[in-house]
């Protein structure tokens, strides 16, 4: 599909354009290496560089258009004005496709915790009650035809744009989405109608990025600028916000005239809630909800496992109940629903012990997923983890201390150390160990070696032990320097049973 600048930039407020309003667009670009003829750069001020440095080197690739900061660009046959060009991207490229958001019924997730498996669960309810749904998220770009990995949470407003054009077109008639704190920032989903935005809740993380917790939640907070009005998309009904009652770091948010479903997961809760957790049976084989909606008596029998879980599937059933959907029928839906890769993924060991892999990498997700194995666990809690290189080194300790408190056997290992000294990380954790106030750990090991780690603590098991190896989840990959590594904490835990004789 191919517009005419004229047409293209007419979601652009306060855009000067100066040239050749009739020239075809087919491609929006902000990386200089995807320019060409047929191409619109954009140039942005990024963290890590800005495209105004490689508007030569756009020239030079034959494209014809640019939009940029600078009014003083010269050599482009049209050249297009704005005050910051960061959301432009994205609103070009959401015009170049249609507006493709305009046919789904769309979803999106924020949160430090849970996003993955509420986005998961959602697409599984989408999908169960009105027909095909894409998903966007931390695992995977799937538009009902093709899964790939994701390489971001959220992509980048061109790329974020060609996957909701390729649902539509594919005969999604819905979309879950991960929306985190940088893409919300950075603006790379400006544009978007949101149908319901859920926040799961808000902890530490990304503080590498973001000036304070504050601000961290203010880029989380717009999420609701995204709401669509009334009239807008498949439901033509305003978009409306779901929220975790029982977060006090939420309590503060200016939700606005927005329409809010609150939801409780705690059965001894004293929040104000509309969707409310009244009884929760957890065991290793899966949870069982009872919970209360406006009055109505719902059940749900879920496969997942862990008091966390709980949050997840309440936070999924409030957004389709929030959608219109018959409450039993949202309930039966999320009974029916998959292990999500790499969250509270159990393997079995020989030993008569169970692994657990997940994603956590906060100090919060750490805590939330000891504190969930701990009420399952028969015997002994043991823990492997790390933390990543050039990110917040001020959760470092934090997890450190987590662990110590929560764990009864502990390995600290690497987690994508990227440009750091893998030793300089571990002793930054064992800093948190060691001054951690009450231990209930009997020791500690550092182990740089991440395979070497996981299989120290595999070695160390009994029966009706559980060992959780936390960081990495869904991730097959190991980032050491500029290297991208091949490991999977799943592979290194099933190779290991499976030389010890057990069938995984």
């Amino acid at each position: 599909m191919a517009l005419t600048l004229e047409h293209l930039i007419a979601d652009l407020d306060g855009a000067v354009l100066q040239g050749n309003s009739n020239l075809l667009i087919d491609k929006i670009a902000v990386d200089s290496r995807e320019a060409g003829p047929g191409v619109l750069f954009v140039a942005v001020r990024g963290s890590n560089g800005d495209g105004h440095d490689y508007l030569e080197a756009v020239l030079a690739a034959g494209c014809q258009a640019v939009v940029v900061e600078n009014p003083d660009v010269s050599g482009f046959e049209t050249v297009i004005n704005l005050k910051t060009t960061r959301p432009a991207a994205a609103l070009l490229a959401r015009r170049l496709h249609g507006r493709p958001d305009l046919n789904l019924l769309t979803a999106g997730v924020t949160g430090t915790n849970g996003k993955t498996t509420v986005a998961f669960l959602l697409r599984q309810l989408l999908d169960s009650l009105q027909g095909p749904c894409g998903l966007m998220g931390t695992i995977c770009y799937d538009d009902g035809v093709q899964s790939i990995p994701a390489p971001l949470t959220t992509p980048g407003g061109t790329v974020f744009y060609q996957w909701l054009a390729r649902m539509r077109d594919h005969k999604s008639r819905s979309v879950a989405m991960e929306l985190s704190s940088h893409a919300l920032d950075q603006g790379r989903t400006a544009g978007l109608g949101l149908d319901v935005a859920i926040m799961t809740n808000l902890g530490r993380d990304h503080l590498d990025y973001h000036t304070d917790l504050t601000d961290y939640l203010r880029a989380k907070a717009r999420i609701l600028d995204l709401l669509r009005p009334a009239g807008e998309g498949p439901r033509g009904k305003a978009g409306f916000l779901v929220l975790n009652a029982d977060d006090p770091r939420l309590a503060s948010l200016d939700t606005g005239d927005h329409q809010v479903i609150r939801f409780s997961a705690r059965p001894n809760s004293t929040a104000e809630a509309d969707l409310r957790v009244v009884d929760a049976k957890l065991s290793l084989s899966g949870t069982r909800l009872v919970l209360d909606w406006q009055g109505q008596g719902l059940d749900i029998v879920s496969p997942l496992v862990g008091r966390y879980n709980v949050e997840n599937l309440t936070a999924a059933l409030a957004a389709g109940l929030g959608l219109g959907f018959p409450a039993q029928n949202c309930a039966a839906a999320l009974s029916e629903v998959s292990q999500v890769p790499g969250r509270l993924e159990r393997i079995a060991l020989p030993s008569g012990a169970i692994a657990v892999v997940d994603y956590a990498h906060t100090h919060d997700a750490l805590a939330a997923v000891l504190g969930a194995c701990d009420e399952l666990v028969e015997s002994r809690l043991i823990t492997v983890f790390g933390c990543g290189g050039d990110r917040d080194r001020g959760k470092r300790p934090l997890m450190g201390e987590v662990a110590a408190r929560g764990s009864d056997l502990v390995w600290i290992t690497s987690d994508n150390p990227r440009s750091e000294d893998p030793a300089a990380i571990c002793a930054d954790i064992l800093a948190g160990y060691e001054a951690a106030s009450s231990s209930r750990s009997s020791g500690c090991e550092v182990e740089v070696d991440r395979t070497a780690g996981i299989e120290a603590a595999l070695a160390a098991a009994g029966p009706g032990d559980i060992v959780v190896v936390a960081g990495k989840g869904h991730e097959d990959y190991q980032l050491i320097g500029d290297q991208r590594l091949d490991l999977d904490d799943r592979v290194i835990v099933r190779q290991w049973a499976a030389r010890r004789g057990s069938n995984v």
